[in-house]
């Protein structure tokens, strides 16, 4: 295992019910709370349920509109006005990625008054300096709740990228929030979390036997709960194996200890992509993510052996022979689970013809200065390659 500091000052709360706890966590705690959502949060009641604890806490609560998927730097601007406006001194996040990603943008700009662009396109400095915000995910996918990063997008360049933020003070994670979400959701959102754990179990590096299982349970697991989601969207357990996974991977970063570098690849391409298009993200990566690595397996048998025969059960005793079954079972197993299949499951109205997908490869290659690839480096024709792949059923 390599040498590595690990820190994570996020207190969390997790359980079913916890979010009508809310209040006995908070309680005297801040005075003014800025309130970012969805619109399904407001459609299932968490919304109120959220907004009354944070009044019994002893705040005031002030709201801005719905953050889409994709959130825009507008909808960062709005959210820095309100908070100014109304003296904010806690910004709570109740949604997904977007949602949680767009108000930890919002309580540094707010607290530092520096213009949110510069910190995600600009030259400030590393900002730790931020109003506290407290997260409450309502899907398991980013991992967003734990850490000190945030992806937004330029919507007049069709562009994400992302910065570093403070750390979140609370996140409750209460598993009963995100039963009622759509399915096609849960699943998109696991997509996300396997994707993250991908990268840095298939980065290469083998020191770290420890870390390698911690992940290939990471997998099981996520695999495991999708499985039993689709087949039960109310069961709780499930959904909660879910969630933890999603905190453990990305969130707390469990997985990168001693690992080196991420293979970053498909997040990468899906940025680009879902930035362009304004698609979902963990949606983008199920199309993208299989398609990475039925490319790369043949050139790196040796880690796709280990994920065959520890994760997906191959018996082959032949590395290459191995690697391609392993990744041959992982897309059957995709298909088990109703993930999306091509593009044109992510929207049916959207064109993502070959001259479409040529404007993201490019922004793919600009954006990444012609170095994509940790595992196995990719050249713009290879990545051109898989992104036109996701047109056509594996």
């Amino acid at each position: 295992m390599r040498a590595f500091e690990f820190y994570n000052p996020v207190k969390v709360v997790f359980g079913n019910g916890v979010v009508s706890d809310i209040a006995k966590h908070l309680e005297g705690m801040y005075k003014r709370y800025l309130l970012v959502s969805t619109r399904s949060a407001r459609k299932t009641g968490v919304y109120e349920q959220v907004k009354k604890e944070l009044i019994k806490a002893g705040g005031e609560v002030f709201e801005i509109e719905a953050v889409p998927t994709n959130p825009k730097m507008e909808n960062v601007y709005e959210g820095v006005d309100k908070a100014r406006k109304s003296r904010a001194d806690c910004v709570v996040a109740l949604g997904g990625g977007s949602v949680m990603d767009c108000s930890k943008i919002i309580a540094m700009s707010a607290k530092t008054g520096t213009d949110s662009r510069d910190y995600v396109w600009g030259n400030a400095d590393e900002n730790t300096d931020s109003l506290p915000t407290v997260m409450i995910p309502t899907i398991a996918a980013t991992g967003t709740e734990l850490n000190n990063t945030a992806v937004v997008v330029d919507g007049e360049k069709k562009e994400k990228s992302w910065c570093y933020t403070a750390y979140p003070v609370f996140c409750f994670i209460d598993p009963e929030v995100t039963t009622t979400l759509p399915g096609r959701l849960t699943v998109w959102g696991a997509m996300d979390i396997l994707s993250h754990t991908f990268e840095y179990y298939m980065n290469g590096c083998m020191e770290s036997e420890f870390q390698l299982r911690l992940s290939e349970g990471i997998i099981l697991a996520v695999m495991s709960a999708a499985e039993k989601l689709a087949e039960n969207p109310g069961d709780l357990t499930a959904a909660g194996e879910l969630l933890w996974a999603s905190a453990m991977t990305w969130g707390t970063g469990l997985t990168k200890i001693g690992r080196g570098d991420a293979e970053m690849s498909c997040h990468n391409m899906e940025e680009r992509f879902s930035g362009y298009f304004d698609t979902h993200h963990g949606g983008g990566l199920g199309v993208i993510t299989p398609r990475w690595m039925n490319f790369v397996c043949r050139k790196r048998p040796d880690i796709f052996a280990r994920f065959a025969k520890n994760v997906m059960g191959v018996t082959e005793e032949d590395d290459e022979k191995a690697a391609v079954l392993g990744v041959q079972r992982y897309m059957e197993w995709l298909g088990k689970i109703g993930a999306p299949k091509v593009y044109r499951d992510l929207n049916q109205e959207k064109d993502f013809g070959e001259r479409e997908l040529d404007v993201v490869v490019e922004k793919i290659w600009k954006v990444c200065a012609g170095q994509v690839g940790k595992l196995v480096p990719l050249s713009k024709e290879d990545i051109r390659s898989i992104l036109y792949q996701g047109n056509n059923d594996l």
